[in-house]
């Protein structure tokens, strides 16, 4: 029996029995999914080749050298958090029903609901952010707004104007920020976060095409069954470049406002983020073909020695 079925008690009689909710199932959450293999019991055997939970390198892909500039034990913490909000929206996008998707939402947060206020729980995963909220509190508002993000993607999968784009990026980055931080994030660090997601985002442009989409919201989207036209997407791009350029000037800011132990990172992503977008702006139609946009390891390597050497107290 797991431990997350010997806190139930023992087994009512037949007589007695009620159809338990399907989120208070004991059942182990459906390994074959994304949220499944990340909070799979203790004794689900060792993870796959390839199944790696997703690190916050990972998802921040040419902004993750800035990560080196973060002590030990936040790296941990972004990784905690980077490996579940992955989950949750790879969830999200998997292709069955709507339902069953919104279920393995709910069943995951009801875990990890138990394991923040200090229950045992049978995952290894969901314990482990039990332990990481107990060293430094991972607010509750900020991962239920993780958590609701998530349950939107699944039925609203797609912003439909550069306005709600706007409003649904800079949402979700404060609330990454407040779980990363521990605290709420102010107007100013919230930019930054909102123009590093939205910058990833943009970077992620040639891999979405690869795969027949474009994420980005358009001023006037196709309808339903149309391709998105090149040069509507090439007006995409730039616009998306010049908010990012206004989010990441303003979230310069919040270098200061930031724990003295994030300074030094969060300054370093924003270096490295404009010179990235500094590429993405001098031909905002290259992402379509295809082009990653790397920086160069010497461009890196003396991008973050210049922050290192400047003071942040």
């Amino acid at each position: 029996m797991s431990v997350d079925a010997a806190a139930f008690g023992t087994a009512a009689p037949p007589a007695l029995l009620v159809r338990q909710p399907a989120v208070l199932s004991r059942e182990p959450i459906d390994p074959a999914t994304a949220i499944g293999r990340l909070f799979a019991p203790e004794d689900a055997g060792r993870v796959a080749r390839g199944e790696r939970p997703a690190t916050a390198a990972t998802m921040l892909g040419p902004l993750a050298p800035a990560l080196a500039l973060l002590p030990r034990r936040e790296r941990e913490r972004a990784d905690l958090l980077a490996a579940w909000a992955h989950a949750l929206f790879a969830t999200a996008n998997e292709g069955d029903r709507v339902e069953r998707r919104i279920e393995r939402l709910h069943r995951s947060a009801y875990l990890v609901a138990r394991a923040l206020a200090g229950a045992r729980v049978a995952s290894p995963f969901a314990a482990r952010l039990g332990a990481e909220s107990a060293r430094r509190t991972l607010p509750r508002p900020a991962l239920d707004f993780v958590l609701a993000a998530a349950r939107r993607t699944v039925r609203d999968p797609h912003a439909t104007t550069p306005a709600d784009w706007e409003v649904r990026t800079r949402a979700l980055a404060a609330a990454a920020v407040g779980a990363l931080l521990g605290a709420a994030a102010t107007p100013a660090i919230t930019d930054a976060a909102a123009g590093l997601l939205r910058l990833v985002r943009l970077l992620a442009v040639p891999g979405e095409l690869a795969a027949r989409r474009f994420h980005l919201a358009l001023e006037a989207p196709p309808r339903a069954g149309s391709a998105v036209a090149e040069p509507a997407m090439t007006d995409a791009i730039a616009d998306e470049c010049e908010a990012i350029h206004q989010l990441l000037l303003r979230g310069a800011r919040g270098v200061g406002e930031v724990p003295l132990t994030f300074r030094a990172a969060l300054a370093g992503a924003l270096a490295l983020a404009l010179r990235l977008l500094g590429h993405v702006e001098e031909r905002p139609g290259s992402l379509l073909l295809g082009r990653p946009v790397r920086l160069g390891r010497c461009e890196v390597a003396w991008t973050l020695f210049r922050i290192r050497r400047q003071p942040l107290g």
